[in-house]
């Protein structure tokens, strides 16, 4: 009689743990997350919605946000990864180039050229994407959840400019290292400035051309400044969503698979958004038709047999050539990799 009391006590200790087991995964969650700048697509179309709209009705409104821009945070790329590892944010959207800082690891993952149409970057993205996230878990104590492009950054001039050939002697504008190799490396001289700074810098003649996508262009008025565009894609912008790894673990399997399925979703809608993007963008700065306000009349540059050629050759012996030079122990994981997917190879020391 005492051992079958026993067993059924036992029992009864067993089902109320797994209710209490079940209790806990579907207890709501509130998460802290960090996203990029408040004026940008990005974070008006996809990262916000994501967490107050999209993952609350995906979970039953368990799971949610309550997000904040860096605009708004005040804070600076770098810094939004370093929170990210404190436990300051649980999520964060970010750019890898601004995130990368001496980290070549990182800075491969959106090397300048390396990629001149959407279908080579998924394939780039997709090979790279498991030596992003190592890295990431090494550095940060995060976990790459999902990577998706901005619009690709193109050429703007004030002088006429027919490629790659012409930059020689000019001053232009670049936001990231890489950008500035391959600017150096057609000859030009590389400029770094915040993006607002660029319209009076190119109205003075501080700087003779600037590099940011097309929708940004436009917003930011440069086609007042500026008459030539040149759509070679010389960067991406490669955005990431990362999460704080112990408080992932934290999060229970059902949790967990919610939010990789919605994930998944947040992130087709950012290539989504970047395709439209840039041809929106470019409408908007040429001819139109524009839904933003007044085609801007830019000047489209087509870009010829020689340019192209002199492309291929800036980024093989100048971008290639010194990302190599910056981390020779990255070469070998890039190559296999990334390189591999772009049909690049960059050399060893």
């Amino acid at each position: 009689m005492y051992v079958r009391n026993l067993t059924a006590a036992a029992a009864v200790l067993v089902l109320s743990l797994a209710g209490s087991s079940i209790a806990i995964s579907q207890e709501a969650q509130t998460f802290k997350v960090v996203g990029t700048w408040s004026n940008i697509s990005a974070w008006q179309n996809y990262e916000r919605p994501f967490w107050t709209e999209w993952l609350p009705e995906a979970s039953g409104g368990k799971l949610k946000g309550n997000p904040i821009s860096m605009t708004d945070a005040g804070l600076k790329g770098y810094e939004i990864v370093r929170l990210l590892k404190l436990g300051l944010f649980d999520f964060a959207h970010g750019l890898i180039g601004y995130v990368s800082e001496g980290n070549g690891l990182i800075e491969g993952g959106d090397l300048a050229g390396m990629a001149q149409d959407f279908d080579t970057l998924r394939k780039v993205l997709d090979a790279y994407r498991p030596t992003l996230d190592a890295t990431f878990r090494r550095n940060f104590g995060a976990r790459v959840l999902a990577m998706n492009p901005w619009p690709p950054s193109l050429l703007f001039c004030a002088k006429p400019v027919n490629g790659p050939g012409d930059l020689k002697g000019r001053k232009i504008r670049i936001h990231s290292a890489s950008l500035g190799d391959y600017v150096e490396g057609a000859g030009g001289t590389s400029v770094t400035l915040p993006l607002g700074e660029v319209m009076p810098a190119l109205e003075r003649g501080v700087v003779d051309c600037a590099i940011t996508d097309a929708m940004t262009a436009y917003r930011s008025k440069w086609q007042e400044v500026v008459r030539y565009v040149v759509p070679l894609k010389l960067a991406y912008s490669v955005s990431f969503t990362a999460v704080n790894e112990s408080r992932w673990n934290s999060l229970d399997p059902k949790s967990r698979e919610i939010m990789e399925k919605t994930f998944r979703k947040m992130e087709e809608k950012g290539w989504e958004n970047a395709i439209a993007d840039d041809a929106q963008g470019l409408q908007c700065l040429t001819t139109g038709p524009c839904s933003a306000g007044k085609p801007g009349g830019l000047n489209l540059v087509v870009i010829d047999e020689a340019g192209q050629k002199l492309h291929k050759e800036v980024l093989d012996k100048s971008v290639l050539v010194r990302w190599a030079k910056r981390c020779p122990q990255c070469v070998d994981t890039w190559n296999s990799t990334a390189g591999k997917a772009a049909g690049l190879t960059a050399p060893k020391s």
